[in-house]
């Protein structure tokens, strides 16, 4: 396959949306923003670098979304190579969408 052929299953859309976000399995609610979403996953900016593999739980509530409150959970299976204004981009796959009334739910 030659350079530069684009290899994602999903088409992105640039998104400037705030998120939460914690790790799971630790209760610190921390602040994140996202880059682009697609339907397969987001790129999130972070201050702290993820390790491959971390699972994250994330809320994002976007006017850009158009379902008010979105929570999240997905799986950090890239690394940006490159920081953008002193955050960590993380590559994350979706696991597991909730929005509406369940969003809130366990």
């Amino acid at each position: 396959m030659p350079d530069g052929v684009e290899k994602r299953r999903f088409a992105r859309t640039e998104l400037n949306a705030a998120a939460q976000y914690r790790v799971a399995g630790d209760e610190t609610l921390r602040q994140g923003w996202l880059g682009n979403i697609s339907a397969g996953g987001i790129l999130l900016w972070t201050d702290q670098a993820l390790p491959m593999g971390t699972t994250l739980c994330l809320r994002i509530s976007s006017d850009e979304l158009g379902e008010g409150e979105v929570e999240i959970t997905a799986t950090v299976v890239r690394l940006e190579p490159q920081r953008l204004n002193e955050r960590f981009g993380h590559g994350c796959r979706f696991d597991a969408i909730y929005s509406g009334p369940y969003a809130n739910a366990g």
